[in-house]
């Protein structure tokens, strides 16, 4: 295995060496809620306010930057499905960094964001599904991958304006399952405007879940 950054061969079977981990781009002062910038870390933050979040917690790696654009693109349009195994493992360290911050609840079930049946039989696969099926076995949730579904198929949203983007994405999931105060990570390679989230966790507290994380590679905002 060598590193996915420098080339050089790493021990570690996760693709990416110490020294390169260090020099990523990360987030440092981020609300710990919508994972949006915010300085001092701790104050209030007007984001939240103006879209009221209805989960928990957002950790994410980075913002929508390189190298990340680079291995999101190669992941989710050139088959480089590999990826999945060192960006996931990106992910789990955020986490683990928030949790020693906030003193985050372990997730009893692990989920993602799903795609229309559409879009994936043209993919071929969920590249959040990728990243949530690893996340789920390192931290020994139960994985869920169908949690959340999509009832239909929409705009993508990266090529919509933000004022458009809240309502293609309304009305869109659904969930079945009773929750019962468990604690949700849902996954997703990308969140920026939140919208896609915002709806999905509103179907996951419809059906009683207790604390919703969201787990993503990059937080962005338009």
């Amino acid at each position: 295995m060598r590193c996915i950054i420098c080339r050089l061969p790493v021990k570690l079977v996760w693709g990416i060496c110490s020294q390169c981990y260090q020099l990523l781009p990360k987030l440092i002062s981020v609300c710990k809620k919508c994972g949006l910038p915010l300085f001092p870390a701790n104050k209030s933050c007007h984001h939240c306010l103006k879209i009221l979040p209805n989960w928990d917690n957002l950790i994410a790696v980075g913002d929508y930057e390189q190298p990340y654009t680079k291995w999101i693109y190669q992941l989710k349009f050139n088959q480089h499905t590999e990826l999945a195994y060192p960006l996931a493992r990106l992910m789990l360290l955020a986490w683990f960094n928030a949790r020693n911050l906030h003193g985050l609840k372990k997730p009893a079930i692990v989920t993602c964001i799903p795609l229309h049946h559409h879009r994936y039989w043209s993919r071929g696969y969920n590249q959040s599904q990728l990243l949530a099926r690893l996340i789920a076995h390192w931290l020994g949730a139960e994985w869920l991958p169908y949690l959340i579904k999509r009832n239909k198929n929409t705009i993508d949203q990266k090529i919509l304006s933000k004022q458009r983007r809240k309502g293609n994405i309304e009305n869109v999931f659904n969930c079945n399952k009773q929750l019962h105060g468990k604690t949700i990570a849902v996954i997703d390679d990308i969140v920026t405007t939140g919208y896609t989230v915002q709806a999905a966790c509103h179907q996951l507290k419809q059906q009683g879940a207790g604390e919703i994380q969201i787990i993503c590679l990059c937080r962005t905002s338009l």
